[in-house]
């Protein structure tokens, strides 16, 4: 969900797409054309899962949209299952 803003990579979501071997181009996809989208109410950021399960955390900030981290769909479904409802609301 870029909505016409430019995506910019965090330090960290690098880091994190080297360890996990993801590449920029499933970040996109994820982004693009997820399959679901949540948003994250405690740290005001949105994730989006890609059909091939890469859980990409990105936020708006003015015309730039910064990927804060990306994750495996295990780690996306673990904290989903730890906070639920309390911490975030699927919106598509």
């Amino acid at each position: 969900m870029l909505l016409g803003t430019r995506p910019i990579l965090s330090r960290h979501a690098m880091e994190r797409m080297r360890e996990r071997r993801v590449g920029l181009e499933e970040v996109l996809e994820a982004l693009e054309n997820p399959i679901q989208i949540l948003y994250d109410e405690w740290n005001d950021v949105y994730i989006a899962v890609s059909p091939t399960g890469v859980a990409v955390v990105y936020a708006y900030r003015g015309p730039i949209t910064e990927i804060v981290t990306v994750m495996t769909r295990k780690e996306y479904e673990a904290l989903v299952s730890k906070y639920g409802r309390k911490r975030y609301r699927v919106i598509a």
